[in-house]
């Protein structure tokens, strides 16, 4: 990670965007190179700067965060987008994830954790709201809840005991750091076993990963 973290702000709310930009401002680390104010713009401001990390608004007119994440992500991969959202449950978090953000947050995050969630996209961690989290897997549990979870339980054989224990701890919500520190594990060690479990179950992001986990749980 470099010393400065540079930074994309969109949102379609100016004052969103200004009280985003004046808590980013406070860490030294950070560097603001744009503002945009809708998915185009956010689109064009990302090519133009190429930055480290893209705060994305969800909901915008004309085109969403989940389309500028997508069309993002293909032209500038190596910038980290996350997600950012006004409510615990937004319908469109887990299509955001399909198109490539690493990420979200709830809009009333705290400026240290939105510091420290910036600083992790950056490093090529994910960072997650623990709440919206939660919220999601149990959402998706439900809509799933005809399917056989004794699909996910076989499915879940392919990990490893360690693999096994850290991704029960996504499913609650858990940064890698917390993670680390219950399993007496680096956050690199951490970070290896969310990969490989990933690959294993063939998977894409952790929230998928939780699901699995709470449909396994529904067979015992």
């Amino acid at each position: 990670m470099s010393a400065t973290t540079s930074v994309l702000v969109v949102d379609d709310d100016a004052m969103v965007r200004a009280g985003l930009s004046m808590v980013l401002s406070a860490d030294s680390t950070i560097a603001i190179v744009a503002e945009a104010s809708s998915g185009a713009e956010a689109v064009a401001a990302a090519t133009r700067h190429r930055p480290d990390v893209v705060l994305m608004d969800l909901q915008m007119p004309e085109m969403d965060g989940v389309e500028a994440t997508r069309r993002i992500h293909a032209v500038v991969p190596s910038s980290a987008i996350l997600m950012l959202t006004t409510f615990h449950l937004d319908t469109h978090v887990l299509d955001a994830l399909r198109a490539g953000a690493s990420g979200y947050l709830l809009k009333d995050v705290a400026p240290q954790e939105l510091c420290h969630a910036i600083h992790l996209a950056a490093a090529g961690e994910s960072a997650f709201s623990a709440t919206i989290t939660r919220q999601l897997v149990a959402r998706q549990t439900q809509a799933d809840s005809d399917n056989d979870s004794s699909t996910a339980v076989r499915t879940l054989t392919v990990l490893t005991e360690r693999e096994r224990a850290v991704a029960e701890a996504v499913a609650e919500g858990a940064s890698n750091a917390t993670i680390a520190k219950a399993l007496f594990m680096s956050e690199g060690t951490v970070k290896t076993h969310i990969s490989r479990a990933l690959t294993k179950t063939g998977l894409d992001n952790r929230v998928q990963l939780a699901i699995l986990v709470f449909q396994a749980g529904q067979n015992r």
